[in-house]
C-alpha cells in the first residue's frame, strides 16, 4: 500500500514540472498535519477544480455542458507531497480519513472540533484566474451542499452580490452541474441571484454537488482617498468579497413548503451580504506583483510562470470569503493567543500600519478574554478603499485609507469596532438588511468595553459621550429618535441609521450592562456566544437568551430601547344599515 502511493506521488510530482516554491512557515506545518488523515480521493477532490469553458452555443439557453477536470501544477505538488505521506501513514494504521481535515488546519488546536459544527453546512471548492491588467476574473466552484430545512427543493439559488448596485461589478455565469449532469439555470433579483432548477427535488437531509463556472470584470472606481467602494479597484487596491455565487440562506416559512430564498439587495448603508456558515479551500492565482489579504489560513504559494503566482487557503466555518490585494502592500505580523495577526499598509503609513497591529492584538486579547476565545488560526486589518469607515469580513477588517493619515485619531476606535465583528457577526451571525442592530449595536458597545479595559473609565466614558450621546441628543432635537430595531431601509438617512443601530444600540446595551451588573452581562453575552455558535440569530433568539435571565424589567428596558412600535389599530366608524338593495348584473 505504503509504495503504490509513493508511486503515485512520484508520477504527479513529474506531471507538475519544476516548480519554484515559497513556503509559509506559520501556516505550513498545521495545514500539512492533515496528511495522515485524508483519503487520496478527497485530496483530488479539494485540489481538482472544473477549469471554465466557454458555452456550447448549440445548446440551449441556460443548459451548459459539462466541465472537464483540471488540477493546477502547483495542487499536484501539493497532491504530491500529501499522497507521498500518506504511503507512510498506510503502514502505521491511522485512523480513517477525516473529509474536514483541510478546515481543521485553518483553527486553533484547541477549536479544531468547531469544525464538526459545521460538518452539514455548504463546502466550497473555489478556483479562480486574475491575469493582469486585473480586471477580468474566470472562476469555477464545486458545493457540496445538504438541505437542511424541512422543505423539499425543487431548485437552488445562489447569490450574484457582486451584481449590487453598490457594487457594480458585472457577473455571468457561464455553466451548471447538479450531481454531474447539466442543468438550466434563470437570472432573478436584478440578476443579483441565479435559480438553478434540480433535476429532482432535493428532500430534507439529502445531499447534493453543484459545479458552477462564472466571469467577473470587476469595476474601477476613482482613485480619490474619499472613495468608497465596497467592491471593485481603487487607489492600487483590489477588493473582492463574495467574488462567488454565494449559495443563498434558506428562511423557513410558518407551514412545511413555505419556505423562500433571502434575496434582499441591501444598500450602501451597512452590509448587504447575509449568508450560512460554510466551509472553503480557495485556489486563486494572481498577478505575481499582488500582496493578497484573504479569509483562512494560506496554506503554500508558489510562482506558476508568465507573472503569476498560486496561493491556496482553507477556512473552518465562515460566513463568506473575501479576497483584497495590492502591488503597494507593506506588512508585519505577531502572534498572540495562538493567533498571526498581520497587518498591512501602503508606503508611507507604515506608523499607522504598525499602530492598527497593535489595537488589533489588543483587541484580541480582550475581546477572547470576555466573550470567548478566537478561534481561527489568522487575523488581519488591511486599508481599502473606504474612507474614513471599515467593514468587517470574516478574519479580515478593512480600514477606510483616510484613517491611515487624515482620521488617524479614529484608528483605535474602527480596529476595535471591526475586530468585535469577528464573534458578533462572523461567529453569532444575523440578517443585516432587516436586523443590523443585532450585530452592530453589541460591536460598537464591545468598543467600549475596550476603552474602558485598556485605557479606563474616564477615556471609555469620554468615547461614549463624544460617540453616542450627542450624536442621538442632536437626533433627538429634530424629532427623529425612533426605536432601534428596524430594517435598513426604514431609516430616513444615513445619518439617522447610523446614529439609531450604532449609538443608541450602544447605550441600551450600557443600559442592560448596568441593571445586570459587570459579572452577569458579561455571563450573559458568553452564553449567548455559545449557545448560538456559528448558527443564523433573529431577535427572537436574542430576547430567548434574555428571558433566560427571568428579569422582568429588563424586557421593559427593551421594549422602551428597541422594540418598534407596533402600529395602532384604525378603528372604523360603524357605518349606517343601508337599506337592502337588489344587485344588478353587468
Amino acid at each position: 500500500m505504503a509504495l503504490k502511493w509513493r508511486k503515485v506521488a512520484l508520477r504527479i510530482a513529474q506531471a507538475a514540472g519544476p516548480q519554484k516554491w515559497t513556503h509559509l512557515p506559520f501556516a505550513q506545518s498545521p495545514a500539512l498535519d492533515f496528511q495522515c488523515s485524508i483519503s487520496a480521493e478527497k485530496v483530488k477532490s479539494i485540489f481538482s477544480l472544473p477549469a471554465p469553458r466557454k458555452p456550447d452555443s448549440s445548446a440551449p439557453a441556460g443548459h451548459r455542458a459539462r466541465l472537464p477536470l483540471q488540477i493546477s501544477a502547483g495542487a499536484l505538488l501539493l497532491l504530491a507531497a500529501l499522497l507521498f505521506g500518506m504511503g507512510a501513514c498506510a503502514r502505521r494504521g491511522d485512523p480513517p480519513p477525516d473529509p474536514l481535515a483541510p478546515h481543521r488546519a485553518a483553527m486553533k488546536d484547541a477549536y479544531r472540533g468547531d469544525v464538526d459544527l459545521a460538518a452539514a453546512a455548504p463546502r466550497y471548492q473555489i478556483s479562480i484566474t486574475l491575469p493582469p491588467p486585473a480586471n477580468v476574473l474566470t472562476g469555477t466552484a464545486r458545493i457540496d451542499l445538504t438541505n437542511n430545512s424541512s422543505d423539499p427543493w425543487s431548485h437552488l439559488v445562489f447569490r450574484l452580490y457582486p451584481m449590487l448596485d453598490q457594487y457594480r461589478g458585472r457577473m455571468t455565469l457561464l455553466s451548471a452541474l447538479i450531481n454531474d449532469s447539466p442543468t438550466n439555470f434563470v437570472y432573478q433579483t436584478q440578476s443579483t441571484a441565479v435559480r438553478v432548477n434540480m433535476p429532482r427535488a432535493l428532500l430534507p437531509g439529502q445531499t447534493a454537488t453543484v459545479e458552477l463556472s462564472w466571469k467577473l470584470t470587476i469595476p474601477k472606481w476613482s482613485d480619490d482617498s474619499a472613495t468608497y467602494a465596497l467592491f471593485g479597484a481603487s487607489q492600487e487596491m483590489i477588493s473582492l468579497p463574495l467574488f462567488y455565487p454565494a449559495l443563498a440562506v434558506y428562511e423557513p416559512g410558518p407551514a412545511i413548503g413555505t419556505g423562500n430564498w433571502w434575496l434582499e439587495t441591501g444598500s450602501v448603508r451597512g452590509d448587504a451580504a447575509f449568508n450560512q456558515a460554510s466551509l472553503f479551500v480557495v485556489t486563486a492565482t494572481l498577478p505575481s506583483d499582488q500582496a493578497p489579504v484573504a479569509t483562512g489560513t494560506r496554506i503554500i504559494t508558489h510562482d506558476v510562470g508568465e507573472g503569476l503566482t498560486q496561493h491556496i487557503w482553507a477556512t473552518g466555518p465562515v460566513r463568506e470569503f473575501l479576497l483584497h490585494m495590492s502591488p503597494r502592500f507593506e506588512s508585519a505580523s505577531t502572534e498572540a493567543y495562538g493567533t498571526r495577526v498581520t497587518s498591512y499598509w501602503l508606503p508611507g503609513d507604515e506608523s499607522a500600519g504598525r499602530a492598527a497591529l497593535a489595537y488589533a492584538v489588543a483587541a484580541l486579547r480582550f475581546y477572547s478574554d470576555y466573550f470567548g476565545s478566537y478561534p481561527a488560526r489568522d487575523m488581519a486589518v488591511a486599508p481599502a478603499a473606504l474612507s474614513y469607515r471599515g467593514m468587517e469580513y470574516p478574519q479580515v477588517s478593512l480600514l477606510g485609507v483616510q484613517l491611515y493619515s487624515r482620521y488617524r485619531a479614529d484608528l483605535e476606535t474602527l480596529v476595535a469596532h471591526e475586530a468585535a465583528h469577528h464573534w458578533w457577526f462572523q461567529i453569532v451571525h444575523n440578517d443585516p438588511v432587516r436586523e443590523p442592530w443585532l450585530d452592530e449595536a453589541l460591536a460598537e458597545y464591545a468598543m467600549r468595553l475596550y476603552f474602558e479595559a485598556v485605557y479606563g473609565e474616564e477615556r471609555a466614558a469620554a468615547v461614549e459621550q463624544q460617540r453616542w450621546r450627542v450624536p442621538l441628543s442632536l437626533l433627538a432635537e429634530r424629532n427623529a429618535d425612533v426605536n432601534v430595531n428596524r430594517p435598513v431601509d426604514a431609516f430616513e438617512s444615513g445619518s439617522q441609521y447610523e446614529t439609531i443601530i450604532y449609538a443608541k444600540g450602544a447605550l441600551f446595551y450600557a443600559q442592560l450592562r448596568e441593571s445586570l451588573g459587570d459579572r452577569e452581562f458579561r455571563d450573559f453575552l458568553r452564553s449567548y456566544l455559545g449557545r448560538y455558535r456559528y448558527q443564523i440569530v433573529s431577535t427572537e433568539d436574542w430576547l430567548e437568551e434574555l428571558r433566560s435571565l427571568d428579569r422582568p424589567e429588563l424586557l421593559t428596558l427593551y421594549r422602551e430601547w428597541v422594540q418598534p412600535p407596533t402600529a395602532r389599530p384604525v378603528i372604523e366608524p360603524t357605518p349606517a344599515e343601508a337599506p337592502e338593495t337588489q344587485a344588478i348584473a353587468p
